[in-house]
């Protein structure tokens, strides 16, 4: 399974395991279920509420508006603050008269059912072409209808927010993004399995105000990428959570989806990090314990960071137990899907590492810099990714920065313990 990679979603409560599973690691055996012990699972969407921009500026926080308004990759905490009091804003209504007529629902439910296909052979996503068939209102569901049209089991989604922020620390500048709030029902009972789970994300491009409030391809394009990346929150919370092995367990499918939310916590109690920290440069630790960021705080924090990983290699959740290659070759396929160039990767020699690294260079989507990917294999069924992320002025922050790169990823330790 992989991990979250960046560091604006990286900061999201939720975004830890659910920026992907691979392909080969469902949690599921080899062979495809039949089509009658799938579990038929109805999707219900809301996605009404108006498109909003939430513009911030050197001057605005300056100004001490900071926490008024909500800042894209601080998670949906901020983005539900007073959000519907920015729906008629200027700034808001430029979006909403350049974007027009726009029915987010389709994209959401269609992000939402290609998830799930691609990650699991147990589950089937229906969409009905009108949800209100089964609701009254936004979350008023009719359990009864459901279950007699053979839906054990409803996802009820409600998108919090749409439209442009400014995302973390790069004040001047907007980018597309979403947040939704999503729950599991039990249809007999009508009962909700576990808490409310919060997925948000947004698109790598980031526009200066102008272009970004005007230009409605750019931000319809922009918007479909990040309810992609959303859209694999969603699941790899329900996955997490043991919401997706409860209900497949309830069906007699238990042994084909694992229960990761306790394989996680298993395994994380046998390791531990020892970062060795550069001059300057600070640990940030992750929404979980598999991830982590080093940065240097007020120096070039917009710019270059290390984002770290711990991942596992389990049988038990479809992978071949300390293969890295077949791990490197499922991380790129994942990258494909997130819009990089995998095809530009290249073996990269440009810092001086620990021969027991596997190291590629590559290019981020939409030309927004530069990657070094670091993959050590540790004891099974660990492995470790070193993933220097540089968004700007690539080849000089590289350079300048190379020698505290390789002092904090040769020197660092990940302690296993049996």
């Amino acid at each position: 399974m992989f991990f979250g990679r960046h560091f604006t979603t990286a900061l999201l409560s939720a975004f830890l395991v659910a920026t992907g599973i691979s392909a080969a690691q469902k949690g599921e055996s080899a062979d495809p279920a039949p089509s009658a012990n799938k579990i038929r699972l109805l999707l219900l969407t809301v996605a009404s509420k108006p498109l909003t921009v939430h513009y911030m500026t050197k001057g605005r926080a300056i100004r001490g508006l900071l926490m008024d308004v909500p800042i894209g990759g601080v998670g949906t905490m901020a983005i539900d603050m007073a959000e519907t009091k920015h729906e008629s804003t200027k700034e808001s209504k430029l979006l909403q008269n350049t974007v027009g007529e726009f029915d987010r629902r389709p994209l959401i439910d269609a992000g939402i059912a290609a998830v799930f296909k691609d990650r699991t052979r147990f589950f089937d996503i229906v969409t009905p072409p009108d949800p209100s068939a089964y609701m009254t209102g936004t979350a008023n569901i009719n359990f009864g209808k459901a279950q007699a049209d053979g839906y054990p089991y409803v996802l009820w989604i409600k998108e919090t927010y749409a439209g442009e922020s400014t995302v973390l620390a790069n004040l001047g500048t907007l980018s597309a993004g979403s947040a939704l709030e999503f729950k599991i029902f039990d249809a007999a009972s009508g009962k909700e399995l576990g808490k409310i789970g919060r997925a948000s994300s947004y698109a790598t491009r980031k526009q200066d105000f102008e272009p970004a409030t005007s230009d409605r391809p750019a931000f319809v394009a922009d918007y479909g990428a990040a309810v992609g990346a959303e859209c694999v929150q969603v699941y790899g919370l329900l996955n997490k959570q043991g919401h997706l092995h409860a209900m497949s367990e309830a069906r007699g499918l238990g042994n084909e989806v694992p229960d990761l939310g306790t394989i996680l916590a298993r395994y994380e109690k046998r390791f531990d990090y020892d970062f060795k920290l550069a001059k300057g440069w600070h640990h940030l630790k992750g929404p979980s314990k598999y991830s982590a960021t080093l940065l240097k705080l007020f120096h070039d924090a917009n710019n270059v960071r290390v984002v770290v990983a711990v991942d596992l290699m389990l049988a038990e959740l479809g992978q071949k137990p300390g293969d890295l290659n077949e791990y490197i070759r499922l991380y790129f396929e994942r990258l494909q899907e997130q819009g990089y160039a995998t095809e530009t990767a290249t073996p990269c020699k440009g810092l001086k590492l620990d021969p027991s690294f596997t190291v590629f260079l590559i290019d981020r989507p939409n030309g927004t810099g530069k990657e070094i990917l670091a993959f050590r294999r540790l004891d099974d069924p660990f492995v470790v990714l070193y993933d220097v992320v540089c968004e700007k002025d690539c080849d000089s922050n590289l350079a300048k920065y190379s020698a505290d790169f390789e002092e904090m990823i040769n020197d660092s330790r990940i302690k296993i313990r049996e």
